[in-house]
């Protein structure tokens, strides 16, 4: 009766040693994804930063001929 026991407990102690096991081997290979996920969304982040354009807002007179610079610059945007 006494092997048996010890049997049993050996047995339960193993598995339990196999779960942590895995337990490990799952939350290193979920570090590594995660690893990889924030390396790529720098990434993207850094290319969209460059993208980012300056809107300009439609300056305060209404003259359709006029020259200045805030005109030029608010239709060259919009061209």
């Amino acid at each position: 009766m006494k092997a048996f026991i010890e049997k049993v407990f050996k047995m339960k102690k193993q598995k339990q040693k196999e779960i942590l096991d895995e337990i490990i081997h799952t939350e290193v290979a979920v570090e590594a994804v995660i690893k990889e996920v924030k390396k790529e969304t720098k990434k993207k982040e850094v290319k969209e930063v460059k993208e980012v354009k300056e809107v300009f807002a439609k300056p305060g007179h209404y003259f359709p001929d006029c020259n200045c610079f805030k005109c030029i610059r608010w239709r060259n945007q919009n061209a």
